[in-house]
């Protein structure tokens, strides 16, 4: 049995919480999170699981391990296209919102993203030792 759709988003929901008002909110664009999302997985690992939108599966059952991490991929691509749409939407207008705040919104949207890079890395590091 194929993962499905479904078990990778529950699986999201469940582990990386952000505020519901910036989930997407049509199957397409939760589609689009997984695909990305699998993408980056597939780059990393160099694997070639294939998304089915039509199932709404992948091509493959992804051990609990590799669901975990494909999770906070989706969490990570949120994160950096959250970072990416603050700065172009509020950079030209910093000064008169105030280059302060900006700066710091900016910082912690900054740190969020390592955060998670730091988190995806230390799963796949719990994953190896278990080989050792």
């Amino acid at each position: 049995m194929n993962t499905s759709y479904d078990d990778i988003w529950t699986a999201f929901l469940n582990n990386c919480k952000v505020s519901d008002i910036d989930l997407p909110q049509i199957p397409e664009k939760m589609f689009e999170y997984i695909k990305n999302s699998v993408m980056h997985f597939n780059n990393r690992f160099r694997t070639t699981i294939v998304c089915d939108d039509d199932l709404e599966e992948l091509s493959e059952e992804l051990s609990n391990d590799y669901l975990l991490i494909l999770a906070h991929y989706i969490r990570l691509i949120f994160l950096k296209n959250q970072r990416t749409y603050f700065e172009s939407l509020w950079q030209p207008f910093s000064k008169d919102v105030g280059l302060k705040n900006f700066s710091t919104q900016l910082n912690s949207l900054k740190s969020s993203v390592q955060e998670q890079e730091r988190t995806i890395d230390s799963l796949v590091m719990n994953m190896e030792d278990d080989f050792l």
